[in-house]
């Protein structure tokens, strides 16, 4: 059983209390679960879910950032994700003091509609998911649909959600029932493409965790940590963050100095196999894009 170790604590030490408000916006807090959060959820901090939405990984809107977010937000005309999908050019004009700016952030949010249900979801901001989750999340399921349907057990058939982070995902999805139907009502697509549905079982990858480490080179240049982990999963494997009994490939770039990281002396204790940025681009040469 964990508590708190009394006898350890040094001589003088001061009681933190416990908040009594939301450290946020100072309103009431939700204490009905073991993890205490606001009770407004996700309105507490609203311009920030807005400006991770709208992050490229997510729904893309390039030039939706902190700024025009905050008037938006102030102005009333947004107050979840899905009053996006709503915003006329007159509105995105008035927050952004600029007629050719909102024309263009119309035209990415009319074509954020079309994105795959790993990005919609993701931009949902659910708690205990993220972009690799979402992805995982969309491609099992492979609509919103059978997600909103989904109970804690059936979660858990996604690889990486346990009997904790099940629920909370439960409990989080059914309370933005209200967003998901914005969405749905302003024609954004709740469907994971079929290529994607089908990777689990036909990828390279399948059933291999793979460990990035370094910058890219050749063919994956251009990929960053996120493009790398989403390449990994397109074909079929798990992106990990940490060389582990468990990792099948490290991609590595060879060492400068002749100095080895840390992860790739890591791998070579455990047997890990470790393929050069080139190798591995071959090795998912159908997935590049």
């Amino acid at each position: 059983m964990q508590g708190a170790v009394v006898q350890m604590r040094p001589q003088g030490a001061l009681e933190v209390p416990l908040p009594a408000a939301c450290p946020n916006c100072g309103g009431e807090i939700d204490k009905t679960q073991e993890r205490w959060r606001c009770a407004k959820g996700t309105a507490c901090a609203l311009p920030a879910l807005i400006e991770y939405a709208a992050q490229r990984e997510m729904l893309d809107i390039d030039g939706l950032g902190r700024t025009y977010v905050a008037a938006l937000v102030a102005s009333g005309y947004v107050n979840d994700v899905a009053d996006l999908f709503t915003l006329t050019v007159e509105q995105l004009a008035e927050a952004s003091k600029s007629a050719k700016r909102a024309a263009k952030l119309a035209e990415q949010i009319e074509a954020a509609k079309t994105l795959p249900l790993s990005r919609v979801f993701c931009a949902l901001g659910v708690l205990g998911t993220g972009r690799s989750m979402s992805r995982r999340i969309a491609r099992h399921f492979g609509t919103m649909d059978a997600i909103r349907q989904a109970d804690a057990a059936a979660l858990q058939g996604v690889e990486g959600i346990g009997p904790e982070k099940a629920p909370v995902i439960v409990e989080q999805v059914a309370g933005l029932a209200p967003v998901i139907d914005k969405l749905l009502a302003a024609g954004v697509n709740m469907t994971e493409p079929q290529e994607a549905l089908t990777v689990e079982s036909a990828g390279p990858l399948v059933g291999k965790v793979v460990v990035v480490t370094g910058k890219m080179s050749g063919r994956l240049e251009d990929y960053g940590r996120s493009e790398m982990n989403a390449l990994i999963e397109k074909a079929g494997g798990r992106a990990g963050s940490s060389v582990s009994a468990k990792t099948s490939i490290l991609v590595a770039a060879p060492a400068t100095g002749g100095k080895p990281s840390s992860k790739a002396v890591k791998a070579a204790e455990l047997g890990v196999v470790v393929l050069t940025p080139e190798a591995f681009a071959d090795l998912v040469a159908d997935y590049l894009a």
